[in-house]
């Protein structure tokens, strides 16, 4: 989102209290909402905050849903422009598809968020003629470090990691199609 709103195309023209309160109104959401549930989801493991287990994400994510959900729902309210609208829908996607998966296999979290991001870059660029392409390319460049981080971490397989990526990117351009803004 603060690419889009700091990043000098015709989006950064809405004015800057706007924007303020837009990426307020994303960060709650999106980061405030989740870090405060983190002791609620510590008091039910006597383990570290490193989450393992697929079954140890169930919990987790379903949360992160609702917050996302919710936040989406009250973004809807927000008078922008559509397609930050269709962001906000593919970041819920992504989450419910990311749960979905979860419960079949264990699926890297970091690249759904990585694939998301460069298809929205993607999209972006080419519908509304944003030039986005150092943005895009940092996308790439920054999907191949994490994607290297988590194998060389031996947290991930190469599949879940390439599944990863190609689901966020899937539900991006799901959350974009399906957009009702």
């Amino acid at each position: 989102m603060a690419i889009l709103l700091f990043t000098g195309s015709y989006v950064s023209l809405i004015p800057i209290a706007a924007r303020k309160m837009i990426m307020l109104l994303f960060a709650s959401g999106t980061l405030l909402l989740p870090l405060i549930m983190i002791p609620v989801i510590r008091l039910r493991s006597d383990r570290d905050f490193m989450i393992q287990k697929q079954i140890e994400r169930t919990l987790p994510l379903a949360m992160t849903f609702v917050f996302y959900l919710l936040t989406y729902t009250l973004f809807l309210k927000v008078p922008v422009y559509g397609f930050m609208h269709d962001y906000m829908l593919g970041i819920v996607v992504s989450v419910l598809l990311a749960l979905i998966a979860n419960l079949r296999f264990k699926i890297s979290l970091h690249m759904i968020g990585m694939g998301g991001l460069t298809a929205f870059l993607l999209i972006i660029a080419l519908e509304r003629k944003i030039f986005l392409f150092y943005w895009l390319m940092a996308a790439i460049l920054a999907s191949g470090i994490v994607g290297t981080s988590r194998l060389y971490l031996k947290t991930h397989t190469p599949a879940e990691i390439y599944f990863g990526f190609f689901l966020g990117g899937l539900a991006m351009c799901l959350g974009m199609l399906l957009s009702f803004s």
